[in-house]
């Protein structure tokens, strides 16, 4: 993600999958019936940016907004992708947290449960609770994600979602894991809620992204 700082995006975004999993598209395709990612053409989001105020727990909006639509679906070597346009608006060029205004296409088709694009990477799994999987090696460390057990409420300006979560954190080359925690949930056929952005040196995460409206295509 451009928005982010070079640590983030070691840490906290992309990551090679080594739990692609090797199983037919029927397969898929009956495992993941209930379409938990809300994998649809014509569905759409809105978000909106919001930073932390200091170390507080207060944040405040950026007036930045993200504008998520699939728009269709392609297929690449037998896996049907589902093509996301984001139009990203009300970037003034003064935060880094942001990405730049303007429109980005992304591919991502639900893999066994987890959500990848055409790459190979690994954005969230629905898998194995509470069990560490390895998101990316890197230089020095390596990062990490888990899939939390419990399922949690979240209040958002587009409603109340009962949401699943990932934690996304690093590992040293010496086992410690690093400061930082990040979060990406999703509320199940409703697709992403929120989704949080950090320094890999600092505890608090300092930025969000939020869901405030949608519109789903059923």
């Amino acid at each position: 993600m451009k928005f982010c700082s070079s640590f983030l995006i070691l840490f906290s975004v992309l990551f090679f999958s080594c739990n692609k999993d090797d199983g037919s598209p029927q397969e898929e395709q009956e495992l993941s019936a209930t379409n938990f990612y809300a994998l649809k053409v014509g569905n759409s989001w809105r978000y909106e940016y919001f930073q932390r105020i200091g170390q507080t727990d207060e944040f405040e909006s950026l007036n930045a907004f993200d504008d998520v639509t699939i728009t269709g679906t392609s297929e690449v070597n037998n896996n049907t992708y589902f093509t996301f346009e984001t139009t990203t608006s009300g970037n003034d060029g003064t935060n880094s947290s942001l990405p730049p205004n303007g429109v980005a296409l992304k591919k991502f088709r639900d893999s066994l449960g987890y959500l990848v694009d055409e790459g190979g990477i690994i954005y969230f799994s629905t898998l194995n609770p509470n069990q560490e999987y390895l998101r990316k090696e890197g230089v020095g460390f390596d990062s990490y994600g888990l899939l939390k057990e419990s399922l949690e409420s979240l209040n958002t300006p587009a409603g109340n979602f009962i949401c699943s979560v990932n934690v996304w954190f690093g590992k040293l080359e010496d086992g410690s894991k690093a400061p930082f925690r990040d979060y990406n949930i999703y509320s199940e056929e409703i697709g992403q809620i929120k989704t949080t952005y950090s320094f890999a040196s600092v505890p608090l995460y300092r930025a969000e992204r939020i869901l405030v409206s949608y519109d789903l295509n059923n």
